[in-house]
């Protein structure tokens, strides 16, 4: 939707679909407002209806707020936008409530981690998506996003479908023990819901405006097929780093691994700034760091962050406890959403990165002080 002719564009004005400016300041917002609101409500709704009967209301919002946005209307006005923040409000709530769901009713560490992995592969999918339909389909903007946004009901209707007539047992205390509950063990919720925000100011900062770094990059002469083609090329290093990570979680523990990815990728951001504002013509070199730091994104935090809720929460509380977690985290990220473009136009991607390098440093202080280090399935 930001392109003209197949083309990224910096001005949204410029694009064939031009954004009022009350979109470019809220509508990414929305998707997170929803997505807090969705861990919150939902992680909590899981612990007192059972977690299955809640992850079905989750996958139907999902493909409600999917659907939505591939039914748009064709003139891009106001009645358009509105239909569209409406639309991925529900995607927010929805992908936001499965967050803890998925997490409370895995369990084990293991399974956690498990379940966790798919959403990598996932994360490639839009990508190759736009690929097959910058093909299939050049230049036709209008029915690339709605295809794009649209498709994203498939998989949760399969999972709806997979899903349905299962038992779901609640697990939950009452308010009085809840309460409780949250203040004996605050330090832990501290711990977890701490490092997923840093995790997430880091994280989201870099990968929701991935263009933007490729520009940075490559130069801004790139077309839609190229910077497609590249954020595949980047993001395909999640893969074997999730799994990695997944293979790595009983073994070295969930705050270790926390620990030692959030240092990884502080060192992957210290690097590419200091290359960046040195070298900003190398090119290759820049995207080399550039795919270090996406595989150290998705080793041990990733996965960490999604595993410690579980491990270190009361069992009847782990779907409240995951959720202000994930809540916690999805605040992190719509402040690195936010502030990532003002500190770029104002200092240059240099300057976020090192910022971002500060971030993730302090999350592994944040891990290592506040976490006791979990124990594997196998102790």
């Amino acid at each position: 939707m930001s392109t003209h002719n197949d083309r990224y564009v910096r001005d949204p004005l410029a694009a064939d679909y031009p954004r009022p400016p009350w979109v470019s300041r809220s509508l990414l917002a929305l998707v997170f407002v929803g997505s807090m609101a969705g861990m919150m409500c939902f992680g909590y709704l899981g612990d007192l209806l059972g977690h299955r009967r809640a992850l079905l209301g989750t996958k139907g919002l999902v493909v409600l707020g999917a659907l939505m946005c591939a039914l748009l209307p064709q003139d891009a006005g106001d009645e358009f936008w509105r239909r569209l923040a409406i639309g991925r409000f529900l995607v927010g709530v929805g992908l936001g409530g499965a967050y803890p769901l998925s997490a409370a009713y895995a369990g084990a560490s293991a399974e956690v981690g498990q379940a966790f992995f798919w959403q990598t592969p996932g994360g490639v999918a839009p990508y190759l998506v736009t690929l097959a339909l910058l093909q299939a389909l050049p230049g036709a903007t209008s029915s690339q996003f709605r295809l794009v946004l649209g498709l994203g009901a498939v998989p949760a209707c399969l999972a709806l479908a997979a899903s349905w007539g299962e038992e779901s047992t609640p697990t939950a205390r009452a308010a009085g023990d809840l309460r409780q509950a949250l203040h004996s063990h605050r330090r832990t919720l501290i711990g977890t819901a701490g490092t997923w925000f840093l995790f997430d100011v880091a994280a989201y900062g870099t990968v929701i405006f991935t263009p933007r770094i490729l520009n940075h990059v490559f130069g801004e002469s790139q077309s839609l097929t190229q910077l497609a083609l590249h954020s595949v090329l980047m993001l395909s290093f999640a893969i074997p780093a999730t799994f990695l990570a997944v293979v790595a979680l009983p073994r070295v523990g969930a705050r270790t691994l926390n620990v030692l990815g959030l240092a990884l990728m502080s060192l992957c951001f210290a690097v590419f700034a200091a290359l960046s504002a040195a070298a900003p013509d190398a090119h290759k070199v820049l995207f080399a760091v550039l795919c270090a730091l996406y595989f150290g994104l998705n080793f041990g935090p990733s996965v960490a962050t999604f595993v410690l809720p579980v491990e270190l929460a009361p069992a009847e509380l782990r779907g409240t406890f995951h959720g202000l977690s994930a809540a916690a985290g999805k605040t992190g990220a719509l402040v690195g959403a936010l502030l990532f473009p003002v500190v770029d136009e104002a200092f240059g991607v240099p300057t976020v990165m090192v910022a971002q390098a500060i971030v993730c440093a302090s999350g592994a202080l944040l891990s290592h002080i506040c976490l006791g280090e979990s124990s594997s399935p196998s102790e």
